[in-house]
């Protein structure tokens, strides 16, 4: 298995891009299934990523998401001993099977000609069932649903396909007239993000947090830096969340010291960040429930376990928090990567991310009911514990710990999530190169897309809504923090209509 991602790793380095023609079909290669081998997510992945790769041509172009696609491409790789077999069957976009194919080898030095077959194999069906005869205006080359894009809000609503031009030109007059808003170049490559208040001369209160540095903003025709705090060396900040408290902005930094919690709380105090409790054994953060008031929310640390317990409401009185009113998680949900959501009956759902990054929605009794096809979420940001087990599988004395991106839920009952694409995700190896924001929404037995944002052109660490002026605040990393500098990043601001 180790030999197969070292061959992956330098062919994926080495892939060129391909021209794009108007008359490309839109494939979608899913997840692949894998049955009988080690490191079966890992697996998937490389499965997915290669197939998507070599199906890539004159004829056909490989898309991000399904939403995309005009064809769908799943799989299942089965390993019996050395010998394997990888097969893939194509749907359009409405379900109908179109083609199945199928490859085999007799080992793990084959796999990768093999993958090169299947996408020939699949690429001849395709040429032969919507490429035999030109593509005419009155005869579309694939008939589709296309989404329609609003602005800087990509809305999901059923039109005719229209023909795609050779030439795509940036919609400036659009972005520009919809009263969105982008920051100059910010030192620093802030990994969260939060709000304060809106001030009376209408700036925004806005904190950034990176690994060891928390600052404070006031954002109106630019961002003004105000304050900054560091940390220190052996402390790592994984979340950062602002409440409103009577006149005050009370600041929670949850930290990571070594294998334990040591978060601390701030109260802003004029220009100043006032550190009022210390050592804390808490991950905090202040979200909306179900989309009720915005209120403070904690979770512990287990030796054996990154999130340990229930999930509780919390309440601060002076450097002391006292816990009420405990959320049971279903399996995989921490305090990072859930919400919750209730339907026009009043029935109460749980949505959360599972490790591989799929959206689930589980019933009242923390049963799953449906699980999304796409992946959504992803995050660059880590911490790392100490574990002497790890050590005999993977070499590394530490384990890797990735948060996710949060999930907020509207007073509507709309969720958002963020979804970040990357060109290597692979095991602790992530590096994102752009991300959006999606809005769903429960129609009883499935999330829907109502909108998402056009892709950013950078890694997106965090995003926040700004329910009370209709705002969506999105943070990119405009460049990485290396060994002589901190890196950078950019803060847009898009009005959601």
């Amino acid at each position: 298995m180790g030999k197969l991602l070292v061959i992956c790793t330098v062919l994926l380095a080495s892939l060129s891009s391909v021209p794009v023609f108007a008359a490309q079909l839109k494939v979608f290669v899913s997840d692949m299934n894998v049955v009988g081998a080690a490191g079966r997510d890992e697996m998937k992945a490389t499965l997915q990523t290669l197939l998507a790769s070599r199906l890539n041509s004159d004829k056909v172009m490989s898309v991000d998401s399904a939403a995309e696609a005009d064809v769908l491409v799943t799989g299942t790789y089965v390993a019996i001993g050395k010998v394997f077999s990888v097969d893939a069957l194509a749907k359009t976009s409405g379900g109908k099977s179109l083609t199945r194919a199928f490859v085999q080898g007799e080992s793990q030095d084959e796999l990768i000609p093999a993958i090169g077959k299947l996408a020939d194999k699949l690429t001849a069906e395709f040429s032969r069932l919507y490429m035999s005869a030109p593509a005419t205006a009155e005869a579309p080359l694939v008939p589709s649903v296309m989404p329609v894009r609003n602005k800087e809000i990509i809305r999901a609503v059923n039109t005719p396909q229209a023909k795609t031009p050779e030439f795509i030109k940036p919609l400036v007059s659009e972005q520009s007239s919809t009263g969105n808003w982008i920051s100059k170049r910010i030192i620093g490559a802030a990994n969260l993000l939060t709000q304060g208040r809106i001030l009376p001369d209408g700036s925004r209160q806005v904190f950034l947090a990176e690994d060891r540095r928390v600052s404070y903003y006031l954002q109106s025709s630019d961002m003004k830096l105000i304050t900054e705090i560091e940390f220190a060396s052996n402390e790592k900040i994984v979340s950062l969340d602002a409440l409103k408290s009577g006149d005050d902005i009370e600041l929670y930094v949850s930290i990571v010291r070594g294998n334990d919690l040591s978060s601390q709380i701030f109260l802003l105090k004029g220009e100043k960040l006032v550190k009022i409790a210390d050592g804390l054994p808490y991950f905090f953060r202040v979200f909306a429930l179900a989309g009720a008031d915005r209120k403070l929310y904690v979770q512990g640390m287990g030796r054996d376990a990154d999130f340990f317990g229930d999930v509780y409401e919390a309440v601060r009185s002076g450097s002391a928090i006292s816990l009420k009113n405990p959320i049971k998680m279903p399996r995989f949900a921490n305090i990072y990567a859930f919400n919750q959501f209730v339907d026009s009956s009043g029935a109460k759902f749980t949505a959360a991310f599972n490790p591989d990054d799929y959206l689930i929605i589980y019933d009242e009794e923390r049963k799953e009911l449906w699980r999304s096809n796409d992946k959504f979420g992803g995050s660059e940001l880590y911490f790392l514990k100490e574990d002497l087990d790890n050590v005999r599988v993977t070499g590394d004395i530490n384990r890797w710990i990735f948060m996710n991106q949060r999930i907020q839920v509207t007073a509507k009952g709309e969720l958002l999530v963020g979804k970040n694409d990357g060109f290597w995700v692979l095991g602790n190896a992530r590096s994102y190169k752009k991300g959006a924001v999606y809005c769903l929404v429960w129609n009883g037995s499935s999330l829907e897309e109502k909108w998402h944002t056009r892709d950013t052109q950078n890694y997106m660490p965090d995003y926040f809504l700004d329910e009370g002026r209709n705002e969506l605040l999105i943070l990119q990393t405009v460049q990485r923090p290396g060994v002589s500098n901190r890196g950078a990043s950019s803060l847009s601001i898009k009005k959601v209509e």
